[in-house]
């Protein structure tokens, strides 16, 4: 059972914790002649309120998880089965990779943000053909330099292949694998391929979402297209003794195996193509959940601080008479705090929590919430807030004056994680004060500590004034442009994606040929 936190393991000794102060608390309540007692001072609530701030503590540790996210966000793993199997014309009329070629156009067709594609062969081993991307054009052409069965090796190996894609996916961004196949296992034994592909998955935690094509009815593989006066060459019945398993003369489909798969991985089984489209996209919108470490829902560790608040509270409440004598104590420090707050006109909180609030407000859009809980230590990550809220609050130079400490030094070794965007608000904050040559010197300098930045690169190609050219003289008109190389580089990159695949092994032939 997945729990709804970050680290459930933290809810444990806390919980223990929590429960050793309860029964302190009811110990010393029907025994009160046990301890030193004082007037007013009640045991049993004051235990409730230590076990409800150890509660809290322990609830903000483990970090709750709830809620949608801001923006959705999902890396999806295509692994179509590319044996000879899938050209079996039992899905509808058509062959089964036909049937799977059409769900994936069908998918790849639709408007979908933030998903990103990745595209694998399955055959006797894993052929990664696109890596993670959002070019759904450049998945499409690919498909269509795949033959099934004249890649790779022959057979199809469930285990080894999902296997191999869990251990080439990310380890900590959202994440699932779309096995579009027939289920037809042909190296080992279905139960010990489920059993190695399970245990894969699961320590990668990658759900798998399957797309059985096939009805699951006997049929005859149909024969490999042999080259023109040639027969056709059927496929072998036995396997030889150089390969662990050959392309059988007939094919089954078994939906039941990728519907056993897709259990044991927390997966979803899909009919077709649209339903595939719209659960993927419900997966990256965090309405279906994922594995806790792949998870998108946002942490809310802010409801244990207010549980131990409550906690504490109670404690304070209940705890008798020696607490009048903290009046004029606590008093006077009001006193002498109303008049700092008086001429600060912010409320006082500490920086964490100012910081908290601030963020808060400044999701939301409130520009004045934010202005009013504006945080001003001097922690890199606090400043940066306050270099933001300055910013959408149009004050440029009270932005530069925060960050002068993060950007005025000389780049620090290792370059720290606030570096990069404390030099990307100088320059944003230089470039509204209307000084680009500035912002451009910031980021020439955010490039040379820190090369490759995308954002960087990008902010700086818009500084870059404009260098067009004149207008071309009438009277002597610039020469035609050449031809667009549109279908030529097309076939090209579909010609090279050909090559690039791995061939299977030469089937041997039969009397005529030796």
């Amino acid at each position: 059972m997945n729990l709804p936190f970050t680290h459930p393991w933290v809810l444990a000794p806390f919980g223990a914790a929590a429960v050793v102060a309860l029964v302190l608390a009811l110990r010393a309540h029907l025994r009160p002649g046990l301890g030193v007692q004082v007037v007013g001072q009640r045991p049993l609530w004051q235990g409730l309120g230590m076990a409800l701030m150890l509660a809290g503590l322990g609830l903000g540790l483990a970090e709750p998880r709830w809620g949608l996210p801001e923006f959705p966000r999902l890396t999806v793993h295509v692994v179509l089965d590319a044996s000879r199997s899938m050209t079996v014309p039992d899905a509808g009329g058509r062959s089964r990779w036909d049937a799977a070629v059409a769900a994936l156009d069908r998918i790849w067709s639709q408007p979908q943000a933030g998903l990103r594609w990745s595209l694998d062969l399955l055959t006797g081993d894993d052929i990664p053909l696109q890596p993670p991307g959002e070019d759904r054009t450049l998945l499409r052409e690919a498909l269509r330099a795949v033959v099934p069965g004249e890649v790779g090796s022959p057979g199809t190996s469930l285990g080894r292949g999902l296997s191999q894609v869990a251990a080439q996916a990310d380890r900590d961004a959202p994440a699932v694998i779309l096995l579009l196949s027939d289920g037809e296992e042909t190296w080992e034994v279905p139960e010990i391929a489920l059993a190695r592909a399970v245990e894969a998955l699961k320590k990668a935690k990658l759900p798998v979402c399957v797309l059985a094509l096939g009805d699951g009815q006997p049929h005859a593989v149909p024969a490999r297209p042999a080259p023109e006066g040639q027969s056709p060459a059927h496929p072998p019945t036995q396997p030889s003794a150089q390969s662990s398993a050959a392309e059988p003369a007939a094919s089954t489909a078994h939906p039941e195996f990728l519907a056993r798969l897709a259990q044991a991985t927390g997966g979803q089984v899909f009919m077709n193509g649209e339903s595939a489209a719209g659960g993927l996209q419900a997966l990256a919108a965090g309405k279906l959940p994922l594995p806790a470490r792949r998870s998108l829902q946002p942490a809310h560790p802010e409801v244990g601080a207010w549980l131990a608040l409550a906690g504490l509270a109670l404690w304070l409440a209940f705890a008798g008479k020696p607490m009048a004598r903290w009046r004029p104590a606590l008093l006077f420090l009001l006193a002498l705090a109303a008049p700092l707050r008086a001429q600060s006109g912010k409320a006082w909180a500490p920086p964490s929590v100012k910081a908290w609030f601030a963020q808060r407000a400044l999701e939301n859009g409130d520009l004045p919430g934010a202005r009013q809980w504006r945080p001003g230590d001097a922690k890199p990550s606090h400043v940066l807030l306050a270099a933001q809220i300055d910013l959408r609050t149009g004050l440029p130079e009270e932005a530069l004056k925060v960050l002068s400490p993060l950007v005025g030094q000389g780049a620090p070794r290792p370059l720290p994680p606030w570096r990069t965007p404390a030099l990307l608000l100088a320059a944003r904050a230089h470039l509204e004060a209307g000084r680009p040559a500035e912002a451009r010197a910031l980021l020439e300098r955010l490039l040379l500590e820190h090369p490759g930045q995308a954002d960087a690169i990008h902010d700086l190609q818009t500084l870059v004034k404009d260098t067009t050219p004149p207008p071309p003289n009438p009277k002597t008109p610039p020469p035609p442009p050449p031809p667009r190389p549109s279908m030529g580089a097309q076939q090209d990159e579909l010609e090279g994606i050909k090559q690039r695949l791995p061939k299977p092994p030469k089937t041997p032939g039969g009397v005529k040929d030796l």
